[in-house]
């Protein structure tokens, strides 16, 4: 853990000391008002200056996502990136478990938190959990159903701490692949039990004789990098030797830019993908870390499952990633690729076959998806950031509530100043400014780590976005913008005023505590945004400014927003209104004692 936050720092210091290309969202619109080119680097205000973008109408009689997809099309010249960082999809089903969060804790104690350790000595190696019978003989866990182990028929029943549920999630929903498996995801690669539960399916898919390609691709950050070849061996640990397989297995590490480079800016895959046949998907925030997410002090975090189409879409994103290490994996070092086919006995450089979509016509009715990635930096020049704007879109669409979950909103690591994503906050200022809505936005704790030394907190408080944000709203004031005829109320102070009264800022909490045990605070690493309960988005995109590739899903849906609010976002808002330092009924609101 040490050597990985000593890591981290020096990725910290690295990031911030470079100029480099800001994010697209980190320009406020005056400051955009010189770029003009379309590009990779132009700025969200410019972009919608320049091609007269607007957000959705939602009194207009065409859906939602309709329009937002009409004007995302104006970001993109000749339509190169539809179905690739921008598409939507209907005849798409959230089945009854669509939202996977970990861990489900709302309103316990955080002592209340059954774990076992990744140590267990008398386990099966590839779960390390502890055989069971019962609840009885969980000591505070549940006794669970799993996969069968490697030649075997039987499944086990394992005791399952907090989270080991997204084991067999995880698992079966691989192990189910008739034609091609992605999965993306991030540095660190999978270990222990998620590698476990990788590994054992990969292994049921080798004995199925169904000929199956499978391609694993793990985003790597300076200085350390991913041994493609090492996890190569553990992934297909029981594929292999396995008669009449028919399996083609990939793993790819990769980084597209370094500030370094022409491309001038940091960016690797950040996406978290387990996708299936173009009908299936896993997306969100989980990355496969067991130490985080499995044990003791876990990090909350929350993706979706869907069937439909919009899981072609993440394997056509992952296609155009996958496109780019194959273009440049013999002279990069950053890109390391190794690839093996059953019977083969050595791996080998060859790329994988891209991704082939399975014919059939579209299902009518269903849930509408519009899937959002974003490129970055160094695979292509063009405007590739679909999500990005997307995102400022549909929070200039709100007109009552914005509700937002997130590691962060700033980004400040090592840098003399600290980076917003001003286009998006611009949005929340003019929307605050009509004095008609509300503002719910909850965060991590400040100096938050998970287990495995990666941080869950940019270094920003509440104080210092609270600071920022007010001083936007005041310089919208000073500048007799045209909702000043929305003031809420004349007096000495009608910015503090709009602001305790209309933003809800809190830090994370899932119960009475305000701590782990320890003493280590509470880390989320959702990326959740909802616009008047009825659209939001799950994936892998921060507001915060960065310059990675993501992938996510934005969902127009009253039904599924009524679930995800009644499950999900409202024990959240329940136990972090508890600690929130501004809103109604907040005594001492931060926005008046940042000026004090």
């Amino acid at each position: 853990m040490i050597a990985r936050v000593l890591a981290a720092a020096l990725i910290a210091l690295t990031l911030g000391s470079c100029s480099g290309y800001l994010p697209n969202t980190a320009f406020r619109r005056h400051e955009a008002g010189h770029h003009y080119e379309l590009n990779d680097s132009t700025p969200l205000a410019a972009l919608i200056r320049a091609h007269r973008i607007k957000p959705p109408d939602q009194a207009s009689s065409t859906p939602l996502l309709t329009q937002l997809l009409a004007e995302l099309e104006k970001s993109d010249n000749g339509g190169r990136y539809r179905g690739v960082t921008y598409d939507l999809t209907g005849g798409n089903v959230l089945g009854r478990d669509w939202i996977v969060q970990s861990p489900v804790n709302w309103g316990r104690r955080a002592t209340d938190l059954k774990f076992y350790p990744l140590d267990c000595k008398d386990c099966d190696r590839d779960v390390l959990l502890p055989r069971c019978t019962t609840d009885a003989d969980c000591g505070g866990g549940t006794c669970g159903t799993i996969w069968p182990a490697a030649n075997s028929r039987a499944a086990r029943k394992v005791c399952m701490g907090h989270s080991d549920a997204l084991l067999p999630r995880v698992h079966d929903l691989i192990a189910g692949a008739r034609r091609s498996v992605d999965i993306n995801l991030l540095q660190p690669a999978p270990d222990t039990r998620f590698l476990g539960a990788l590994s054992s399916a990969f292994g049921v898919l080798a004995r199925s004789g169904r000929n199956v390609s499978i391609r694993v691709l793990i985003g790597q950050y300076p200085p350390a990098n991913v041994d493609a070849s090492d996890l190569l061996e553990r992934l297909t640990a029981e594929a292999k030797d396995v008669p009449n397989a028919r399996l083609r297995i990939s793993v790819a590490a990769m980084r597209s830019c370094t500030s370094f480079d022409d491309c001038d800016s940091f960016s690797w895959n950040h996406s978290k993908i387990i996708t299936v046949d173009g009908r299936e998907a896993l997306v969100g925030g989980h990355n496969l870390w067991s130490p985080d997410y499995l044990i003791g002090d876990p990090v909350h975090d929350l993706s979706m499952r869907l069937t439909g189409p919009a899981a072609a879409d993440a394997s056509r994103f992952a296609d155009r990633l996958w496109e780019y290490v194959c273009a440049n994996a013999r002279q990069s070092k950053a890109i390391s690729l190794r690839s093996v086919a059953s019977g083969q006995s050595v791996p080998d450089h060859r790329c994988p076959p891209a991704y082939q979509p399975l014919a059939g016509p579209l299902a009518k009715g269903g849930v509408p998806i519009l899937s959002v990635g974003r490129l970055a930096a160094g695979i292509t020049d063009d405007f590739a950031n679909q999500s990005d704007l997307a995102r400022d879109l549909m929070l200039g669409a709100a007109q009552k509530t914005i509700r937002i979950f997130q590691q962060d909103i700033g980004f400040t690591y090592a840098r003399a100043d600290t980076l917003f994503p001003e286009s998006n906050l611009e949005r929340l200022v003019t929307f605050l400014r009509r004095g008609e809505g509300d503002v719910y936005i909850v965060l991590s704790d400040y100096a938050s780590v998970g287990n495995s030394g990666s941080t869950y907190s940019n270094g920003v408080t509440l104080g210092t976005f609270a600071r920022h944000l007010r001083q936007l709203v005041q310089a919208r004031i000073e500048n007799k913008d045209p909702l000043s005829r929305f003031e809420i109320r004349k007096g000495p102070d009608p910015v503090n005023a709009l602001l305790c009264e209309h933003v809800h800022l809190a830090p994370f909490r899932f119960g009475p505590d305000d701590r782990w045990p320890d003493g280590q605070p509470f880390a989320t690493h959702a990326k959740l945004w909802m616009i008047d309960d009825r659209a939001f988005y799950i994936g892998s995109d921060n507001m915060y400014p960065v310059n990675l590739q993501e992938f996510g899903y934005i969902v127009d849906d009253r039904k599924a927003a009524g679930e995800l609010l009644e499950t999900y976002w409202n024990p959240m808002w329940e136990w972090s209104s508890k600690a929130a330092v501004s809103g109604p009924g907040v005594a001492n609101c931060i926005f008046r004692e940042i000026i004090k």
